[in-house]
């Protein structure tokens, strides 16, 4: 059965992702960069699905599951990124060491996820939920299926985002 975010789901979602890159780029009361930055907004018309389409959606399958990713923001210095993102059923063991490779918000729109920590701790997390990555983190994460919409931090990214 198919579940659908709500309007105030996804605009809870869009609230915490513009809430957090505030914090990372310092916009608002004193910002010292020269240029006016805007808010990056995607509608809840288009999280419906047309953002899946966008000319900037990439589309990839890996072992028979297909994704569908937007990014819908990168910092200047490439350490975060936001966006939108769509998988089928996935299931990934992240087992050695360094673990996740960066520290991830994950906001579900639709369809949910478990996440079963290596010291068998399990996390599970449908439609309105959001579940913090840490770097590093090792475990289990499977899913029948979802949408997402993300949040990255990763210091390291400036060495592999763009390649």
């Amino acid at each position: 059965m198919s579940q659908r975010s709500t309007p105030r789901t996804a605009h809870t979602a869009a609230v915490v992702l513009m809430a957090l890159a505030s914090c990372a780029f310092g916009i608002g009361i004193g910002s010292a960069n020269a240029e006016t930055l805007h808010p990056v907004k995607v509608d809840q018309q288009a999280l419906a699905g047309p953002v899946f389409d966008s000319a900037d959606a990439v589309h990839e399958n890996e072992d028979g599951n297909d994704t569908v990713d937007v990014t819908t923001f990168t910092s200047p210095d490439k350490a975060f990124q936001t966006g939108v993102f769509k998988s089928g059923p996935v299931r990934e063991e992240i087992r050695s060491s360094p673990g996740y490779p960066y520290t991830e918000l994950l906001v579900f729109l639709s369809g949910g996820a478990t996440f079963t920590s290596s010291d068998g701790t399990v996390v599970d997390a449908g439609p309105g939920d959001a579940v913090t990555l840490p770097k590093g983190w090792t475990g289990v994460f499977e899913s029948k299926g979802y949408t997402k919409l993300y949040a990255v931090y990763d210091t390291d990214a400036p060495s592999h985002i763009g390649q």
